[in-house]
């Protein structure tokens, strides 16, 4: 259980993370985030440890790459019950002029938005990790150098939340999203089988599911299967994922390092989150690769009325194009120059 300084502490960083982070062009020494601080970052950074890391690989070539770049956060969550400290879970949208090169994508000289995911966990006053997604696929795709096929669902800006805030706390919240994820654990296989899925009835009648680059948006059942989960039941038929994976052995929850509500809003996250082969055609543009891969996710999900209205996913596609070896060499490079390799 947390102190009331821990507790405390997680609602001043809810308020100051984000601009120390990500935008100041000279941050300041910060007391959240320090040499010690865990860096988990979807590929090709994947972990590392300390802050000028963070600077240095990551943060500070995006934002020379971006001019003019204007950050808006999207959403943000606190769990003041996270063990002995405080998860913090965000996500937001980095829109600027993509005027330099950046992870091997070449300049376009043209507006560009960029989505980045975040869980941070404190405890008392300083980030002992920091987890974050960056769509590089997405980027890819608004710049004309897609890594996939062309999205099934739509290429757009993720729409943002229909509430303004949280709201009162609601343990009803993650209820729904867990007994949603874990009927996702059936045998439906053909297109008829998963329009009647059991999960389906936690969801609205027009729910909105914004997938990661190389998906897309989709709106309602039939969209959402024909352009997700047809396609990737298809390509991962012996996955397990959802909650329901073997520890980790780092003392947290099976499958999920991060799982919590904060009002009508919930997160879940796995570092993996699935585990599967990739033995069916067709997901992302892509033959089978008959690989076994891991999935890095993060779920964010808005719940009204008991039903899912809307669910903002992040899925590192670039870890899972490394690993059936089908990454653009000029990613691998890219990769290679920022760990000093």
């Amino acid at each position: 259980m947390t102190t009331k300084t821990q507790d405390q502490s997680g609602e001043t960083f809810v308020a100051t993370f984000f601009p120390d982070l990500l935008f100041a062009e000279e941050p300041a020494e910060s007391s959240w985030l320090s040499e010690q601080t865990v860096f988990r970052v979807s590929a090709p950074f994947d972990e590392f440890t300390g802050i000028s890391n963070w600077r240095e690989r990551v943060i500070e070539p995006l934002r020379m790459s971006l001019a003019e770049a204007v950050w808006k956060t999207e959403m943000i969550l606190r769990n003041s019950e996270a063990g002995n400290g405080v998860q913090t879970a965000a996500w937001g949208h980095l829109t600027g002029i993509f005027n330099s090169s950046w992870c091997g994508l070449e300049a376009t000289n043209e507006p560009v938005t960029v989505r980045i995911g975040v869980v941070a966990e404190i405890v008392g006053s300083v980030v002992n990790r920091c987890t974050v997604m960056i769509d590089l696929v997405d980027l890819a795709v608004q710049t004309l150098q897609p890594f996939t096929a062309k999205a099934l669902g739509q290429a757009v800006i993720w729409p943002s939340p229909r509430l303004e805030q949280a709201g009162d706390h609601d343990p009803s919240t993650l209820a729904i999203v867990r007994e949603m994820q874990l009927a996702l654990h059936d045998s439906a296989k053909t297109r008829d089988e998963m329009l009647a899925a059991d999960h389906l009835q936690y969801w609205a009648e027009d729910f909105v599911w914004a997938g990661p680059g190389g998906i897309g948006v989709t709106h309602g059942r039939t969209k959402f299967v024909d352009f997700h989960q047809l396609p990737f039941r298809r390509a991962f038929p012996d996955r397990k994922g959802g909650g329901v994976l073997e520890s980790n052995g780092a003392g947290e929850s099976a499958g999920h390092f991060v799982k919590f509500a904060d009002g009508q809003w919930a997160v879940t996250g796995g570092w993996p989150s699935m585990v599967a082969t990739h033995l069916g055609d067709g997901w992302l543009g892509l033959a089978a690769s008959e690989k076994k891969i891991v999935l890095r996710v993060f779920d964010f999900y808005e719940v009204v009325d008991s039903h899912i209205v809307m669910n903002w996913v992040f899925i590192d596609i670039v870890d899972f194009l490394r690993q059936i070896n089908q990454l653009p060499k000029y990613v691998h490079v890219y990769q290679q120059e920022k760990k000093g390799a």
